[in-house]
């Protein structure tokens, strides 16, 4: 599918989508790194790995599809370090609000690009991209509820294939 074809929108979503793993990896890597806190940097740690397979299923369904979307983002992924850095100073809880803010706003996006891929070979990749998206909306708010297993719902993706992603 070249670039001409693809509607403006699914384009726009679609690098919206780069921006987002690129944010996140960068963000909970560096949010990991910088944990003082054992269970702290567990949950960032899952975040992470999260994003960097979701990272990759991007970038083999930008391949597959033989679209010119730039598989990376610079910018996202400066300012995910630097937003994890200013974090820092907060308290978890506002850090969690903060990730579950940040992440309900990819939303829509990612909601209208499992629409439009619904009945193509892609479904199964784009219904896993909006999953590990509420995953981590469910993480944060159990989480800040101080929930058992507030982690369960990424721990579960990361024990799963991601759609369209050899190995």
């Amino acid at each position: 599918m070249s670039n001409s074809v693809i509607d403006p929108i699914v384009r726009a979503d679609l690098r919206r989508l780069v921006e987002s793993e690129e944010l996140g990896a960068s963000m909970f890597g560096t949010a990991e790194r910088l944990a003082t806190d054992d269970i702290q940097r567990r949950a960032w740690n899952a975040l992470h790995e999260l994003e960097i397979r979701t990272n990759a299923g991007v970038g083999a369904f930008l391949e597959r599809a033989g679209l010119e979307i730039a598989h990376a983002n610079s910018l996202a992924s400066a300012v995910g370090t630097a937003g994890a850095v200013g974090l820092r100073v907060l308290p978890y809880g506002f850090q969690l609000r903060a990730v579950r803010e940040g992440t309900a706003r990819y939303l829509p996006a990612f909601h209208r690009l499992a629409a439009h891929y619904a009945d193509t070979p892609e479904s199964a990749f784009f219904d896993y991209v909006l999953r590990h998206e509420l995953s981590i909306i469910e993480f944060s708010s159990n989480a800040l509820a101080q929930a058992p297993g507030a982690l369960d719902p990424v721990l579960r993706l990361l024990d799963s294939k991601v759609p369209g992603v050899m190995g």
